[in-house]
């Protein structure tokens, strides 16, 4: 994207607007914005004029063209999503350097022009196609334009913008945004540059993680200052069964520590907030003989209760090869409790994940541990409650070394036992009244 910079020229009362690429200088406009307000100024033959847009119908899709090649797509509205579109169709266009331009509205002159992120969604509608082209091939070969005047709105102020970098994983992402914009407007930019949602980034400075209404001005921020962004961490899946060798009407209450936060719950009920912890939610359900759930509250038929939370952090994990860890987790899942069904959903839920990894580095967690952070209290008081919840974090080729010492043994299944504290047998008596619950996080970060 090309942004203008207006500074005044050696001849008194002139203005000139000179051609400065995207993200490097504070006190700068897109061309279309010049034109939009400096209408009516503009003594250079050359300078666009705000026009309106030629009215065209609108269909569900766009053309996207870079040289020869041409692809369909459906119309984004938004402009992360037409970039993000844009990258995924012609890959070999670096990241950061990818500008998007068109030559079909009247203020353009029939001239290909950089679309400003901020007039994307006004304009997409007008058009049919979108060219797609890489920054450094743009030249500097557009016209000094010289102005007789300069209103008030181009002058600098608290307006202003910065350029400041998000480091993220292996990127650095270059940014400009206005100086008091708040830092939740990154996020939208996050999620188009990495294909992740918004949610699931948190904005880090100094160590502190910020508030979505901090702004640079507020950071004491200047031009080529970062932010660390981390993915945020988060337990998936925890599932509750309930087993009972007769139907009976049981209250199943979940209270979390102050270190977590619910972030989804099922069958939906409401979550209380407490004065000595975070959040306390609580389940009315009707077991059944086939181990089904009635939940009372919503009159839901439910095979298991279900929740998850944010934060949790590993250690003493073991090291397993992608190629084996189904066949690993399948035999220490069958040790720690878990039936057929439970085994299944277990890994076949988080298998996606593992195979985006060359090794996965893991961990099961003492129950004494897990129920510090996650209480769960259950007025007819089971003779079983087993509680898994598994840690894991993805470890590159390149790293495995520093994970000589967590090698898996043949005695892993005792020791998982042992670790999370749970006796086998009585976790497989059917004439007892058990409750299996299980979970797991990926561990996420730099």
């Amino acid at each position: 994207m090309a942004f203008y910079r207006i500074c005044e020229s050696s001849a008194a009362g002139d203005f000139i607007i000179d051609r400065e690429d995207f993200m490097t200088r504070r006190d700068e406009v897109t061309i279309i914005e010049a034109c939009r307000y400096l209408e009516g100024y503009c003594s250079h033959p050359d300078m666009p004029k705000a026009k309106k847009a030629t009215e065209k119908p609108v269909g569900p899709h766009l053309v996207f063209t870079n040289g020869t090649k041409r692809v369909l797509v459906f119309r984004p509205k938004t402009y992360p999503a037409a970039v993000h579109t844009a990258q995924r169709h012609f890959p070999d266009i670096k990241e950061g350097d990818l500008i998007l331009q068109t030559d079909e509205l009247a203020a353009v002159d029939n001239r290909l022009t950089d679309i400003a992120p901020e007039i994307w969604e006004s304009v997409v509608d007008s058009l049919s196609s979108v060219s797609v082209t890489e920054r450094h091939a743009c030249g500097r070969s557009d016209p000094v334009v010289r102005l007789k005047t300069l209103p008030a709105l181009f002058k600098p102020s608290h307006n202003r913008r910065i350029s400041i970098k998000l480091d993220f994983e292996h990127l650095s992402i270059p940014v400009s945004t206005n100086i008091n914009s708040t830092i939740d407007v990154l996020l939208p930019l996050l999620s188009a540059r990495t294909g992740l949602g918004q949610e699931d980034f948190r904005i880090v400075r100094d160590g502190a993680r910020l508030l979505d209404s901090a702004t640079p001005q507020g950071l004491g921020m200047t031009d080529g200052d970062s932010l660390d962004v981390f993915r945020t961490q988060s337990g998936r899946k925890p599932v509750i069964y309930v087993y009972s060798p007769a139907e009976m009407d049981v209250s199943i209450a979940l209270t979390l520590g102050r270190e977590w936060s619910l972030s989804a719950i099922y069958p939906v009920i409401t979550a209380k907030p407490l004065a000595s912890t975070k959040e306390r939610i609580e389940w009315n359900v009707r077991t059944h003989l086939d181990g089904s759930l009635t939940e009372l509250n919503t009159g839901l038929n439910v095979a298991y209760l279900f929740w998850e939370a944010d934060n949790l952090s590993p250690a003493d994990s073991v090291l397993i090869p992608v190629n084996y860890i189904t066949l690993y987790l399948n035999k220490v899942l069958l040790g720690l409790g878990l039936h057929t069904e439970a085994r299944t959903s277990f890994i076949t839920y988080w298998l996606p994940v593992f195979l985006k990894h060359k090794h996965v580095a893991l961990r099961f967690v003492p129950q004494a541990a897990y129920e510090a952070a996650a209480v769960l209290d259950i007025n007819l008081p089971p003779d079983v409650i087993t509680r898994i919840f598994m840690l894991f974090k993805g470890i590159p080729e390149e790293a495995a070394g520093e994970w000589e010492e967590s090698k898996t043994t043949k005695d892993d299944i005792k020791r998982w036992q042992n670790v999370v504290g749970m006796d086998p047998d009585r976790a497989a008596d059917s004439a007892l009244f058990r409750v299996l619950e299980w979970g797991g996080m990926e561990v996420l970060g730099r």
